[in-house]
């Protein structure tokens, strides 16, 4: 719930924020994109934690020099390429939660708080979202990530658009999330782990369906394979990790 709040908070601020930017002839002067209402779910495969599902704001939109697209969000500062550099965040709306077959402790981490730098370039071969952030919670350490985004136009109009990306999470990050020090691998009666830094290959896809009007379903499914760094950490029951959401969304044109 306070990651969720933090999501709020940030995309109505940054979205306050635009107006008071200097204009761009390539940024709209009105809210454009799509705005509703989704079921996330997700499994972090951590210890005996399963599927954790609830219903959120949907948003993937931009208006002046903001913009939020579902679990990012920031506002747009220099134009460079085909995008401009972004002042940027990021909502992770896992818990990451430890729950041991061994004991009744449950470990609880503090949602990661990443806001840092990137850019989104919309090319002519698809788009590539490139981020480094520093995590203000409690690990302290850095995430960056590249993804690639497709585009395959099907019959009826429903559009596909495939993703293939790379994550980085520095020591500090891993460690904070997938690590136990010894006082946390005796309460659940793991191994103590000091997880390094780690790459996590990902692939995923989003689907969307018009409905009627400017109505839109948009399904979102993304499965992340855990470099060795993390896949070897006791608390981990799988080697990857799954997000999925569906949403309901109005588009503004």
């Amino acid at each position: 719930m306070r990651c969720l709040l933090f999501l709020l908070f940030f995309t109505f601020s940054f979205f306050c924020l635009a107006q008071d930017q200097p204009y761009d002839d390539d940024l709209p002067d009105h809210l454009v994109g799509d705005i509703g209402l989704a079921t996330y779910t997700s499994n972090l495969h951590l210890g005996t934690y399963g599927t954790q599902t609830f219903v959120a704001p949907y948003v993937f939109a931009s208006y002046q020099r903001a913009f939020a697209r579902i679990d990012m969000f920031g506002i747009k500062t220099a134009k460079i390429g085909y995008g401009y550099l972004e002042i940027t965040g990021k909502a992770i709306l896992d818990n990451f939660v430890v729950k041991s077959p061994y004991t009744t402790t449950t470990i609880v981490k503090r949602y990661p708080i990443p806001i840092g730098i990137g850019t989104f370039q919309e090319t002519p071969i698809g788009g590539f979202l490139i981020n480094a952030y520093h995590d203000f919670s409690q690990s302290k350490g850095a995430l960056y990530d590249f993804s690639y985004f497709g585009e395959v136009e099907m019959m009826r109009k429903i559009t596909v658009y495939p993703q293939l990306g790379i994550e980085r999470q520095s020591s500090q990050f891993a460690n904070y999330y997938y690590g136990l020090n010894n006082q946390q691998a005796n309460s659940v009666g793991y191994q103590s782990y000091t997880a390094p830094a780690t790459t996590n290959l990902m692939l995923g896809f989003l689907l969307e369906v018009p409905i009627i009007d400017a109505w839109y379903i948009n399904i979102y499914g993304k499965r992340k394979w855990m470099g060795s760094g993390i896949s070897n950490s006791p608390v981990m029951n799988r080697s990857f990790q799954d997000n999925l959401f569906m949403a309901l969304a109005y588009r503004f044109k």
